[in-house]
């Protein structure tokens, strides 16, 4: 586990005992396996019952691309880098965003310590897997976010209140609600969560 090859560029762990290992790899890099990867997350198709959820990454994604504050990752759920197109597709589980300017002070009280985990989901195939708690769990979002966000002492997301799903990986990965809740951009509730950013020694 770690960051690999000290570049920053992906974070590495264990998703649950026996399942494949996870990483989280920047989008924001350029490199062989970036573009495989930034092809394969452009090609997901949320289902029916997320779209409601989550935006798409062919509108997260260059929206990510377009503000420095920012931070695109894929989810992949292979311990090695991908060499592939059909590699990348085969292994690429999600996508998600870290975003180091909290613009909403109802989110944390101290938004200038605070990074934004948005636009986050799972494909059908890696649900239910442990994929997503691997994500949010410490330590493995806490080391990308601390490499994206060095200033950031808590993490926070917003969940719709409808994604039951979603707020039981949170929950297990240990996000708590604060009773803070949003109307979004299409009138739907939402429920603010956070958890300290855990500090490696």
């Amino acid at each position: 586990m770690g960051v690999s090859g000290g570049t920053g560029a992906d974070v590495s762990g264990p998703a649950a005992a026996g399942a494949e290992p996870v990483r989280l790899v920047r989008l924001d890099r350029r490199t062989p396996e970036t573009a495989l990867l930034r092809r394969a997350v452009l090609r997901h198709r949320l289902p029916p019952g997320q779209r409601g959820h989550v935006k798409p990454p062919v509108t997260t994604l260059p929206a990510a691309d377009a503000d420095p504050a920012r931070t695109p990752f894929a989810v992949t759920a292979a311990g090695l880098p991908v060499a592939d197109a059909a590699g990348a597709r085969a292994v690429c589980a999600g996508f998600g965003v870290l975003d180091r300017a909290v613009h909403v002070r109802d989110l944390v009280p101290d938004p200038a310590r605070a990074v934004l985990l948005r636009a986050f989901y799972l494909t059908t195939a890696w649900q239910g897997r442990g994929v997503g708690r691997a994500v949010c769990s410490a330590p493995l979002l806490d080391r990308l976010a601390s490499d994206v966000a060095p200033h950031a002492t808590e993490l926070v997301l917003c969940v719709n209140e409808a994604n039951h799903a979603a707020s039981r990986v949170y929950r297990a990965a240990g996000f708590a609600f604060t009773g803070h809740r949003l109307l979004d951009g299409t009138g739907e509730t939402q429920s603010v969560m956070t958890r300290p950013l855990a500090t490696e020694d």
